[in-house]
């Protein structure tokens, strides 16, 4: 009777053992395929063709709204309506050129990828030490005037793909900037008091391992550099919450200049005083001008 309703038991087990790897919601191989179904993996042949149409309909969906939005963007390098009478310089992959807002002070200026990119974290290796060549002929342009300069990058909206990439280069006094890092994360402390809803490390130093090595792609993130080699970048929790201008507020506060708000926003100057501001712009960056090198026949 005991060997019976042991064998009885035995049975039992197996039989639930087997409904439990048939069951996909208990499987490990389906759970790695619900984890890894990304768009650009093989498609299993019990994939119903309903749900394969759905998906292309929806890759259609997301070109159209891109190739939109690179047709709106006055930033890309191809779109006819972009203000070139601002553009300083032009590599292969990006260009450098004036704000088309009023400048926060004499000097400022944007390091801008060619193509519609969201975001530094997310370009090319070629893009990358293009914006690096931008930045280290900056330094040495500014240095000749006793100031650095302080790089920010605000990335928000990756779903709709709207902002292309820019990074702002503001130059400020070398005195000022020695007490740069402490007033920027002040300025994150004290925003993320205000409405953080967890307890995240609000600043991330990117000295040791650089933007890349510090957060992964595709996250909305607010990325502030002193020179080359030191900076913080901050992962941008609640985007409806975060102020975009809160790095150039920071600057203006280091300054001492009126901040950016709702009622105070940057004036559009006029075509002939940005002209203007180009040509003395480019007296000074001629002779630090590494494009010239990519031009030469």
């Amino acid at each position: 009777m005991a060997l019976r309703q042991k064998k009885k038991e035995e049975d039992a087990d197996m039989h639930l053992a087997q409904r439990i790897t048939q069951n996909k919601k208990y499987s490990i191989s389906g759970q790695a395929d619900d984890e890894y179904d990304y768009d650009d993996t093989p498609r299993k042949k019990s994939k119903k063709k309903q749900g394969s149409d759905q998906k292309v309909t929806q890759n259609n969906s997301f070109a159209t709204r891109f190739a939109t939005q690179q047709e709106r963007c006055l930033f890309c390098f191809e779109n006819q309506r972009r203000p070139a009478h601002l553009v300083v310089a032009i590599a292969n992959f990006t260009y450098l050129m004036l704000p088309h807002q009023q400048p926060v002070v004499p000097g400022h200026c944007c390091i801008i990828p060619m193509q519609h990119v969201p975001s530094t974290r997310t370009v090319d290796d070629d893009v990358w030490q293009e914006i690096r060549n931008f930045k280290k002929c900056l330094i040495m342009m500014f240095a000749k005037k006793e100031k650095e300069v302080v790089f920010l990058e605000t990335v928000m909206g990756l779903a709709q793909q709207r902002h292309h990439c820019i990074v702002e280069c503001i130059p400020i006094p070398h005195e000022i900037a020695k007490e740069a890092p402490l007033y920027f994360k002040k300025a994150i402390d004290e925003a993320e008091d205000e409405w953080s809803q967890h307890n995240a490390k609000r600043l991330i130093d990117t000295s040791m391992k650089g933007l890349r090595g510090s957060i992964p792609k595709d996250f909305p993130y607010f990325h502030v550099e002193f020179g080359l080699n030191k900076g913080f970048v901050h992962v941008i929790d609640d985007e409806q919450q975060f102020n975009s201008s809160l790095g150039l507020n920071v600057i203006r506060g280091m300054l001492q200049l009126p901040e950016e708000d709702m009622y105070r926003r940057r004036r559009h100057e006029t075509v002939e005083a940005q002209k203007q501001a180009v040509k003395s712009f480019d007296q000074d960056w001629s002779p630090f001008d590494w494009t010239k090198q990519l031009h030469q026949s």
